[in-house]
């Protein structure tokens, strides 16, 4: 059976969510994702899968030494 990789989206507030750049599969577990997340700079504290958009989505702790928004609005 194939494993079906998801986006991985950042929610800036709950209006913006932007693309992490990375996948993961669907049946992958939080913390995978945040480790992940936390390899490319982001601080998320919580994550979680929506089925209706198929992405897992990641609240962050926005650091501006981190520079991923600009990077982030960059890749739409």
């Amino acid at each position: 059976m194939r494993r079906r990789e998801c986006p991985v989206l950042i929610e800036m507030d709950q209006q913006e969510r932007l693309p992490a750049g990375i996948d993961a599969p669907s049946r992958a577990e939080p913390v995978e994702v945040s480790l992940a997340l936390r390899d490319r700079g982001w601080t998320p504290y919580r994550i979680w899968f929506d089925e209706g958009e198929g992405a897992w989505i990641a609240a962050v702790i926005y650091r501006l030494d981190a520079g991923s928004r600009s990077c982030l609005r960059g890749a739409r």
